[in-house]
């Protein structure tokens, strides 16, 4: 019997041990807390580390413990989160396999956490040692569920939007000019996190510094991030496509409301489209969309340190309500970037101007915004009809009776709406006036 015990014994050690075996150390308090946290997302473009945004990850994770993973590297974010604000704990987890991905014991710690930032390194390492894990399971409960503010650099910022781009063709903008389709089977839909602010929106990173430079001398992501979006719209007839994208020491601090505000010392930029679908992206030929995105730009307030303010914003609710930028537009023609122009082509985007695969959509909602009674009309019949609140809450769940469904809601505010056929899931933005 006592061998027997100290088998038993040694066992739990050894599961101990293969549990905490990818800590990479822990500072501030060795027993954990539990705060009330409040969502919000930072999306840091990289290089040197933006402190106001972990002091705002801080107060809003109550001040509870905050939890690094990596799939390389140190934990040298420990101290320095430690020092900037008043966190019970901070601890660092490496994580470069799916079997540490799906460790019970390693994932419900994680799952304790009041605050979870993603490092910088290559964002595959995340994708396909995380996507389908129970980890991943445990940062959609820890986004959605528990409404902890979550954020990342570099390659942590770029898994943050419902559309990504994997990095494994690491294509620069002159490759992609003139052929969007070099950057392969790299750009991924709906399949790891699911923020309400940041769906039909991708992230790019390191924006005025990596990229390459371009034929009339542009140097920076800018024309990759317009052939990734031009391929969200050319190969899933995506509507209203998104992207944010940071320079180097910048970050977007993403409030629980949708509010994304401006920190650090370069630029953020919210792209969004503007009008019709590009005329030519396809395999091997230059990319060609002469109506391309409206940009908002907001130049951080040149601090490290100074807050996140309503004064540098965008309002992702509905992208309309900015404060602190300026508007510009970029286009391209014959795989020429064209950046910095203050007028639009055309200079009114109407009902009129927009494409046949818009006005056609598959999936109607309306009227849109509604004072809270509203129609979703599906091309397909037996669609179910899933509404959440902009922290991720389901309100409500109807089915649809042929090819439509009325639906009524109590409250105003933002809401996404879960359309879901044989054919997969669609989301839509709809908004609820007092």
């Amino acid at each position: 019997m006592r061998n027997g015990i100290k088998l038993v014994g040694s066992a739990l050690f050894l599961f101990f041990q293969l549990a905490q075996g990818q800590s990479l150390g822990r500072v501030g308090s060795a027993t954990d807390v539990v705060t009330t946290a409040t969502a919000g997302t930072v999306l840091m473009g990289g290089g040197s580390d933006v402190d106001a945004a972990f002091t705002w990850m801080i107060n809003k994770s109550g001040g509870g413990d905050f939890v690094v993973i990596r799939a390389t590297g140190t934990n040298a974010y420990n101290s320095y989160i430690l020092g900037l604000g008043p966190a019970n704990s901070v601890e660092t987890f490496l994580i470069n396999s799916v079997a540490q991905a799906n460790d019970p014991a390693l994932v419900e710690t994680i799952k304790k956490a009041e605050a979870v930032f993603f490092a910088g390194g290559n964002q595959n390492d995340y994708i396909a040692n995380y996507r389908g894990t129970a980890l991943g399971s445990a940062l959609d409960y820890l986004a959605n569920t528990k409404h902890v503010p979550i954020g990342g650099t570099s390659a942590g910022m770029a898994i943050q939007g419902s559309i990504y781009y994997d990095g494994n063709t690491n294509v620069l903008s002159p490759d992609v000019l003139p052929n969007p389709y070099l950057s392969g089977s790299g750009i991924h839909y709906n399949d790891f996190f699911q923020n309400p602010f940041l769906q039909k929106t991708i992230c790019d990173t390191h924006f005025n510094t990596k990229g390459g430079t371009t034929t009339n001398g542009i140097t920076g992501r800018q024309g990759r991030l317009m052939t990734f979006l031009s391929r969200m719209i050319t190969d899933q007839n995506m509507t209203e496509v998104k992207a944010i994208a940071c320079d180097e020491k910048t970050a977007v601090c993403i409030d629980e409301n949708g509010l994304g505000m401006v920190v650090g010392l370069g630029k953020a930029y919210f792209l969004r489209q503007w009008c019709n679908v590009p005329e030519t992206c396809v395999s091997g030929q230059a990319l060609t969309w002469s109506n391309g995105v409206k940009v908002y730009k907001i130049s951080g307030p040149g601090s490290y340190t100074a807050a996140p303010a309503a004064s540098k914003s965008v309002d992702l609710t509905n992208w309309t309500t900015v404060t602190g930028g300026d508007y510009e537009y970029w286009t391209v023609n014959s795989g020429v970037l064209t950046i910095g122009q203050t007028t639009a082509t055309p200079s009114v985007c109407t009902i009129l101007n927009v494409s046949e695969a818009i006005k056609n959509d598959p999936i109607q909602i309306y009227p849109n915004p509604s004072n809270g009674t509203f129609r979703v009309v599906v091309a397909e019949n037996n669609a179910t009809i899933t509404i959440l609140d902009v922290l991720g809450k389901t309100i409500k769940q109807q089915q649809a009776i042929g090819n439509s469904c009325d639906v009524k809601l109590e409250l105003s505010g933002c809401y996404f709406v879960h359309v879901t056929t044989a054919s997969g899931t669609t989301i839509k933005k709809l908004i609820v006036k007092e």
